[in-house]
């Protein structure tokens, strides 16, 4: 029998009756586990990270620093529950048809930008596209001053002339769903081959000068060649300033699909570490996720331990992490150091963390990037657009979410994503939780939908 090392207790749900359970994060042979047992259906385990030091040492990290009164540091606004795909990995698995007369009024995404003290806004759903008002909508969040990401599979931004109307509203960035250059991918995740579709609007978007990141969905044995071919386009194309790579999550139309299709986000490190053709030490990138988390609750910002995330840096035609310009094992310590101190001596904490960003500059590599990188840090800090433009910048993210497998209580209580959305068919906007939260009531209310079904139909 493999022997185990208990690492935390937290409270999961039962992936088949989603009734709350208790679950424990254990170390085992080489691998972190997510291991829990339902009194009904059994027990389920599911791996966390093939890299138990780091993991766990991390994780320490990330609680040390977490605090669940941080604010989101955007809103996640859906104007609508509409799609113009039918995707097989859609977390609603198709709810979102029976959801399709919910949108949001003009009158209530008014009252919205004019009041939310938020200046970050990403327009969701559902497709924001499925608006005929679209361009309207972005224009009004632009008129109070916001700054508008919009997430999209983009079959409607294949008319340069429909992308052009939204950029001219307003739009500041556009979130493609863009699963690589493969098409069995798109037909197995997506239904069909939009790949001629993908790359019309990749070249529109090009021409217009938008600032787009990648989402990209990975699933082993299917598009993990995608990783290396995403970040190549990235270090050639200026207008792309981000890669997110996403998991396969076992939600609405991905909930009965095989484990063995399940990559974490720190496999996908190791993917890249494998396929890239620069050195890429994954040390480093733990130590790049201390400096982040350190960031993040120097500004009292959540952030989602399920994901990671990375910075790249343009030249030469190709690129470099961002490593190879800060000296981050120098930083280490320190930020080991802020995390002791954050909660007991906060004012000893900020010198340590500022100590740790001077250490980041001790390596003559740092001059080339130093005031492109403290730029666009301030700008973040002050919420201003600037750092959402074309730079030698661009990260990469290793991202997976809250399904009844590895859902987390105690993390997803510090969730980033908040979702508002109209909830009822009079058009008011409500604040509908996290992501995570979200998700599991998708869950429960397919599964009550099913258990209704049965009852009528027994046979």
């Amino acid at each position: 029998m493999t022997p185990q090392r208990l690492i935390r207790k937290t409270q999961s749900v039962c992936p088949r009756c989603l009734e709350v359970i208790e679950a424990h994060i254990v170390e085992k042979g080489s691998k972190m586990i997510m291991q829990k047992s339902c009194p009904r259906h059994g027990t389920f385990e599911i791996v966390l990270s093939s890299t138990p030091s780091c993991y766990t040492e991390l994780e320490q990290y990330y609680f040390s620093l977490s605090d669940e009164h941080y604010e989101v540091p955007e809103y996640e606004f859906w104007p609508t529950y509409r799609c113009n795909a039918d995707c097989t990995i859609c977390c609603f698995g198709r709810q979102n048809q029976e959801m399709a007369g919910q949108d949001a009024s003009m009158a209530q995404i008014e009252q919205l930008a004019k009041n939310s003290q938020k200046r970050f806004f990403i327009l969701s759903g559902g497709d924001p596209t499925c608006r005929e008002d679209l361009d309207e909508i972005i224009r009004t969040f632009h008129k109070y001053g916001k700054v508008v990401t919009i997430n999209t599979n983009g079959l409607k931004c294949a008319d340069i002339n429909y992308l052009k109307k939204l950029k001219e509203a307003g739009l500041d960035r556009v979130n493609l769903q863009f699963d690589g250059f493969d098409r069995q991918s798109y037909r197995a995740l997506r239904r069909q081959d939009y790949l001629d579709i993908k790359l019309q609007v990749l070249e529109n978007l090009r021409v217009l000068g938008i600032q787009t990141t990648f989402n990209a969905t990975i699933a082993r044995d299917l598009n993990e060649r995608a990783i290396k071919e995403l970040i190549d386009f990235a270090a050639a194309n200026p207008f792309i300033n981000g890669v997110n790579l996403f998991t396969i999550c076992f939600l609405g139309g991905a909930r009965d699909w095989k484990q063995s299709s399940y990559i974490m986000p720190d496999e996908i490190i190791d993917v890249l570490i494998e396929q890239t053709d620069v050195p890429i030490s994954k040390k480093d990138v733990y130590i790049f996720q201390k400096l982040h988390l350190a960031v993040k609750s120097f500004l009292s910002q959540k952030w989602c331990f399920y994901n990671q995330v990375y910075l790249f840096v343009r030249g030469n035609g190709g690129c470099q992490p961002i490593d190879r310009f800060l000296n981050l094992p120098k930083a280490e310590p320190w930020l080991d150091r802020y995390k002791d101190a954050f909660k007991i001596r906060p004012f000893r904490a900020r010198l340590y963390l500022g100590m740790a960003v001077v250490c980041l500059f001790i390596k003559k590599e740092s001059i080339v990037i130093l005031k492109e990188l403290l730029l666009r840090g301030v700008s973040y800090f002050l919420k201003t657009r600037h750092y959402l433009k074309g730079s030698r910048f661009f990260s990469v993210s290793f991202s997976t979410g809250c399904d009844p497998y590895k859902f987390d209580f105690d993390i997803v209580k510090h969730c980033q994503n908040e979702i508002i959305a109209a909830q009822d068919l009079d058009g008011v906007i409500t604040h509908l939780g996290s992501d995570g939260l979200y998700c599991m009531g998708l869950e429960r209310r397919h599964l009550n939908k099913v258990s209704k079904e049965k009852k009528i139909n027994p046979c």
